[in-house]
């Protein structure tokens, strides 16, 4: 075989992967359906010698799979999908809580060690343990989030737990004179808080419960 047939082969190979690594981003049920279709257009189409798909075709395979995503999935109710996109909003909330612990953390030093030191000590401890759990929280915002989105019944329940610890550590932040001490952290665990209780409202509609539990056929 000659030279310019063998880097013929090995451009059209190195631009199917191209095009294969973007069309990874699209749901796994589309790609199933289409991806092999797709593909074959998309290397008709391209220019001989082409190695790599062009700046223009990226960006609209890539818009394409931003906007499949933020589809419903299939028979899913819009319930389930805001509350999934409520969950993921959570997961950056527990980020944003997470850095203004950080951010403020000399601030809160500073105000703790002028008032009760018998509440110092837990406030601390408590910002701490924030600060330590923060990657784990997230990555349960995120996992149930998943679950939620699949319809895992479970998962529904899972998260309902989830709020309820939530609600915990900002009563206990409260108890803690977190108001006074660290007001900023106060309000980011707020936020986390108020959009884990929309997300719990909307798994839990009736909607949403078809969507978990179908109804049973009837019996003739």
């Amino acid at each position: 075989m000659s030279e310019p047939v063998l880097n013929g082969v090995n451009d059209s190979a190195s631009l199917e992967r191209g095009y294969r690594r973007l069309l990874a981003y699209y749901p796994r049920a589309f790609r199933q359906e289409n991806e092999e279709e797709i593909l074959a257009v998309l290397m008709a189409c391209a220019p001989d010698g082409q190695v790599r798909p062009s700046f223009e075709a990226t960006v609209d395979l890539l818009k394409g799979a931003v906007r499949m995503r933020l589809r419903p999935r299939a028979g899913q109710p819009r319930t389930v999908f805001a509350a999934v996109r409520l969950m993921w909003l959570g997961a950056l909330a527990e980020l944003g809580a997470v850095i203004t612990i950080i951010v403020t953390a000399g601030t809160v030093q500073s105000a703790i060690a002028h008032g009760d030191p018998a509440v110092a000590s837990a406030a601390m401890t408590h910002l701490r343990a924030d600060e330590i759990g923060a990657p784990l929280i997230m990555g349960v915002w995120l996992f149930l989030a998943w679950a939620i989105g699949r319809g895992r019944d479970a998962g529904r329940f899972a998260f309902t737990s989830f709020f309820l610890l939530i609600t915990m550590s900002v009563i206990l932040s409260l108890s803690q004179g977190g108001s006074a001490y660290a007001p900023a952290d106060l309000i980011a665990g707020a936020v986390e808080w108020g959009v884990a209780l929309a997300a719990v409202v909307l798994i839990f509609v009736p909607a949403s419960n078809r969507y978990y539990r179908p109804a049973e056929p009837a019996l003739v």
